[in-house]
């Protein structure tokens, strides 16, 4: 994991530093850290694009952080109204698997990960298929979700973006 990490800063370094993908990809000459690297840069924008969306990345993340910490707060209401009327189940707590989720999906979208705004898209369309997610102002904010993930994947990642081994 480790190496994995430091192959994805130093993919990170070089697009930074201006260089294209290919350059990027010969530098490693070792077929594992070449896989990895090749990974990186077919899921990593290019510097310039991250700079010019970062705004609106971040504005992502923002409205991702408020829908998760506002399921988070209904989910504590409704799990300290069923300890008060001795109602508490276990089952309660699988309520947590939507806010998890939504924190892994954040950390993709803050680390510019293209798996970030796939997922993004689908989870915010299987969202509106509840109830719950279909009230003002849960919706707007669904739909605005769906509209920038779907934006941000078309511009980081276009069709021309990946790289053959």
């Amino acid at each position: 994991m480790k190496k994995t990490k430091n192959i994805e800063q130093l993919v990170r370094k070089k697009l930074a530093d201006g260089k294209n993908s290919k350059q990027i990809l010969s530098s490693f000459a070792d077929g594992e850290s070449r896989e990895e690297a090749l990974y990186f840069l077919n899921n990593l924008p290019a510097e310039n694009q991250r700079r010019r969306y970062l705004w609106l990345n971040r504005v992502l993340c923002l409205l991702l952080f408020i829908i998760t910490v506002k399921k988070l707060y209904d989910m504590a209401v409704l799990q300290l109204t069923a300890i008060a009327a001795g109602q508490f189940s276990p089952l309660l707590l699988l309520d947590l698997i939507v806010p998890m989720i939504n924190f892994y999906v954040l950390s993709k979208l803050f680390r510019f990960h293209r798996q970030g705004y796939q997922f993004m898209a689908v989870l915010g369309v299987l969202a509106l298929f509840r109830p719950e997610n279909r009230i003002q102002p849960d919706l707007w904010i669904y739909l605005t979700l769906i509209g920038i993930s779907i934006f941000l994947l078309r511009k980081f990642f276009p069709e021309n973006h990946a790289i053959a081994g």
